[in-house]
């Protein structure tokens, strides 16, 4: 949120905005999870070995508590407004509008509403670039839908759960978006360009739950790309560790020998958290980052719990961009997010 954006580019249309772990996880279940095993009937217990075809629940043989400390935080933003972005890959465009990240809307036409891009040192190359101080406190921001307690577009804030705007901890400037969340989906969703296959997030997280080094929780989510409501690709936490769901086969990675160790991304401090979806070659790749530091990095199919994944296994889920939080472990998170951009190539931290 470190300067002023513009509006959405692409054809000078608005993008349209669509509505929106183990094999046994069936993390989609209508209704939240009230314990720290899985995520329904036939789920692990609390860091538990893998449930079998059957559906039972096995003993819970919990995973060691080891792994490294904190990544540093690198509390650093976008300089002025006009300024070149400071990322270590690819030049800013020197506050200029992207041109080519938003070559038209994906299915449904296009609509209002719209972030910005061009701002926040994000690159020319730019799909969109949030820093949230044009948008209403109190309100959801311009140009997303939702998907908040399993509903498309529903209330937002409602009971519990929430990911609007407010002025209470931004990261730069006046505003941020903040999202609260137990258990229920409390997501924010943005159609991405026809034919995307590649895209790199760079967003300022302050979250109120570590992520990582958490024996014996379940599965949390902070953004990716779906299908649709069904069909999604997770990155955030996996069994404790830093990790990617796929859904609906619901597989996961990393493998069992990792759970609740690992890196962490730490709580009550700003982070920058970088995150890469590489659906453009023969084997699709997810990567994630905090402060410049790699914490995720799914490169092979040998490397899920539940079987391996095919080489093009982020296929067909390129229609919508997601953030917020989820949890399957009913673990409440709240989350200021801030100088959000999403591109084609990496954005880096400022």
């Amino acid at each position: 949120m470190k300067r002023p954006c513009g509006s959405f580019l692409g054809s000078l249309t608005l993008f349209s905005l669509l509505v929106s772990g183990l094999a046994a996880c069936g993390s989609d279940a209508p209704s939240p999870v009230t314990g720290a095993g899985g995520s329904s009937a036939g789920r692990p217990g609390v860091g538990g070995a893998p449930a079998n075809s059957g559906g039972a629940q096995t003993s819970n043989g919990g995973v060691a508590n080891a792994g490294s400390g904190n990544v540093g935080n690198a509390n650093g933003g976008a300089g002025a407004p006009g300024s070149a972005g400071t990322g270590n890959a690819g030049a800013a465009s020197a506050g200029a509008s992207a041109t080519g990240g938003a070559a038209g809307a994906s299915a449904g036409g296009s609509g209002a509403g719209g972030g910005s891009v061009g701002g926040a040192g994000a690159p020319a190359n730019a799909i969109l670039s949030a820093d949230f101080e044009a948008d209403t406190v109190g309100m959801q921001p311009k140009g997303w839908h939702n998907f908040m307690a399993y509903n498309i577009d529903a209330m937002n804030p409602q009971a519990n759960i929430q990911a609007i705007v407010d002025a209470t901890r931004p990261h730069g400037g006046k505003n941020s978006l903040h999202v609260k969340s137990n258990a229920s989906p409390a997501f924010l969703t943005l159609p991405l360009p026809a034919n995307t296959k590649k895209l790199f997030v760079r967003g300022y997280f302050y979250m109120t739950r570590q992520l990582g080094q958490n024996p014996g929780a379940n599965h949390e989510t902070l953004f990716g790309i779906r299908k649709d409501k069904d069909h999604e690709i997770r990155f955030g936490e996996i069994k404790g560790v830093l990790g990617v769901n796929e859904v609906p086969s619901d597989n996961i990675t990393p493998k069992m020998d990792q759970w609740g160790k690992g890196p962490l991304i730490a709580a009550n401090k700003w982070v920058c958290i970088e995150g890469s979806f590489i659906g453009d070659q023969t084997q699709n790749e997810v990567h994630g980052w905090a402060d410049g530091m790699e914490v995720i990095s799914v490169t092979s199919g040998s490397q899920w719990q539940n079987g391996n994944e095919a080489a093009n296994w982020l296929e067909g889920y390129w229609n919508e961009f997601m953030i917020g939080w989820q949890s399957f472990s009913s673990a409440s998170n709240e989350i200021w997010i801030d100088d959000l951009v999403l591109a084609t190539s990496r954005i880096n931290c400022q």
